[in-house]
């Protein structure tokens, strides 16, 4: 039967926090321990309603808020940011899209995309970049973990590197900033600080960098890159449990046969990389400058493969220091050079050109804006760095002072040598790209393995199946093939390497071109299929 004494229905609902409990009447503890609520987290219609008639009673009856936080949802809009309706014929179907793309990827996409209290268009089309592609790199890296873990198991960590206390270091960061996103009700930036740390500093830098250190022909994987591996993916899955508990709770499973939703969520971490001040500094400009470098490779056409003799990088002053020093080996791997150099100075690498920003100098120096254009000619190229780093420059022209800051120049650097050069602001990174005989014969030899590494997957391969190789065709490849025979068999698991002949009966054989010459390659599982 219907209740007769029925109020606005507003008023029903603002009266929630107390109906729920039957308080004053009973339940008194109860409603004391869950008054004034955390949060409430409702759509920007519920202002007038819900909103509003909680704060109203609550403020009338107790003189206290209903709540401490408000997460206000604002519209879901279409993909040409028309509010969605019925009659537009606009809506989309949540449980059509849940089952294309799954219920996690559909949530890290809304929530990742920007922050729930903004009008959000919805497009399907964009899940795939936004969160599909997060959820396929974490996935291929705990393939890659479960690839190389073989017996190793939790507890055993061994030796760590400096690229080890590095990652641990960023993972530490990333807790801190999900927690501070979190603690402070954004949901956004808490998700975009996972998903960064995942795609950029786990997968693309710590993965790449050590694979040498999981990839161990006939020896075992590092220990201390396995412990460090799964610290960073178990921590990540816990993190992520809250924005997509699916996928977390899959991950954590497989990395500890326990739910995560049972685990306890990352704790503040104290900092790792305290130990370390100069480490986390150091290698982002090691990062930095393999940007660079590939940029200028790619400019001059000049594939990574290709070994070059020489870089030179400059970076500022803050950087320079043992932790830089002990990192340079990395980046030449990255780069593919065989020596790197520290310059004292971006000088013998770039010359600075300065123009004057008119719109910002016009503010400040109105109808001397010429003139303090003018006097930008004065300024040395320290003063210069100077601006850009933000500590700012002053030069007395003609009696006239004129001081500049960041906004106040446009800086471009000019190639001062036939080197390869590329730069962002004081880092700047110079290849030498004349090649040797030798260098040119090395280049050919990591051409072949890549094609014989891309053999094997097309030939079905298993990556621990060791194989026989044959190599037939254009003499500068074979030449390079024997001066690299070492090299070769290491990287492609070949316990046999026949330079100048062909396989009977191969499992796979190819021409490729590489470099301009044909070669036949023919490749074979070492013992036959059975084995």
């Amino acid at each position: 039967t219907r209740a007769p004494e029925v109020i606005d229905t507003w008023f029903d609902s603002g009266s929630m926090p107390y109906a729920q409990w039957h308080q004053p009447f009973e339940h008194d503890a109860e409603f004391r321990a869950h008054f004034p609520a955390d949060y409430i987290c409702e759509g920007v219609d519920q202002t007038r309603g819900w909103f509003y008639s909680l704060l109203a009673i609550a403020t009338t009856a107790f003189d206290a808020p209903a709540y401490r936080n408000v997460i206000v949802n604002e519209l879901v809009l279409d993909a040409d940011g028309q509010k969605m309706s019925k009659s537009r014929g606009n809506v989309v179907d949540p449980w059509s899209v849940i089952g294309e793309f799954g219920a996690d990827a559909v949530r890290l996409f809304l929530l990742a995309g920007s922050q729930v209290w903004l009008p959000k268009r919805f497009d399907r089309r964009a899940i795939p970049d936004v969160a599909g592609g997060f959820l396929n790199t974490l996935r291929n890296t705990y393939g890659f973990f479960q690839l190389y873990a073989g017996d190793w198991r939790p507890g055993t960590s061994g030796t760590r590197t400096r690229a080890d206390d590095w990652v641990l270091g960023r993972l530490d960061r990333t807790v801190a900033a999900v927690r501070g996103s979190w603690d402070g009700y954004d949901a956004t930036q808490g998700v975009r600080a996972i998903m960064e740390f995942v795609v950029d500093d786990l997968s693309n830098w710590y993965v790449r960098t050590n694979r040498d250190r999981f990839w161990a022909p006939d020896a075992s994987a590092d220990p201390a890159a396995l412990a460090t591996l799964h610290e960073c993916l178990v921590t990540v899955a816990r993190l992520l449990a809250p924005a997509a508990p699916f996928a977390a709770d899959w991950l954590h499973r497989a990395l500890t046969a326990n739910s995560v939703h049972l685990a306890t969520f990352p704790a503040h971490p104290g900092g790792r990389l305290r130990g370390a001040p100069g480490l986390d500094g150091a290698m982002d400009a090691v990062r930095r400058l393999t940007s660079l470098a590939r940029a200028a490779r790619d400019e001059a056409g000049l594939r990574v493969r290709q070994p070059l003799a020489r870089m030179t990088v400059a970076v500022p002053a803050e950087v320079l220091g043992a932790e830089f020093e002990a990192l340079l080996p990395l980046l030449a791997r990255e780069v593919n050079v065989k020596s790197v150099e520290v310059a004292a100075s971006e000088d013998s690498l770039v010359r600075l050109k300065v123009k004057g920003n008119f719109r910002a100098l016009g503010k400040r120096y109105g109808k001397a804006t010429p003139q303090a254009v003018k006097a930008l000619e004065t300024l040395t190229a320290a003063q210069v760095r100077d601006i850009e780093s933000g500590r700012g420059a002053t030069v007395t022209v003609d009696g006239a002072t004129f001081s500049y800051g960041a906004e106040d120049v446009i800086v471009e650097r000019e190639v001062a040598s036939d080197w390869l050069v590329q730069s962002a602001g004081a880092f700047v990174a110079a290849l030498d790209p004349a090649l040797t005989p030798a260098l040119a014969a090395e280049g050919l030899a990591r051409e072949l393995v890549s094609r014989v590494q891309r053999l094997r997957r097309d030939a079905g391969f298993a990556y621990t199946d060791r194989i026989v190789l044959a190599v037939s065709g254009a003499e500068p490849v074979l030449a390079a093939a024997r001066d690299h025979e070492a090299f070769l068999r290491s990287e492609t698991l070949a316990r046999q390497l026949d330079v100048g002949a062909r396989l009977e009966r191969p499992d796979l054989e190819q021409v490729v071109e590489l470099d301009g010459h044909a070669v036949t390659v023919g490749l074979r599982r070492q013992g036959g299929a059975a084995a």
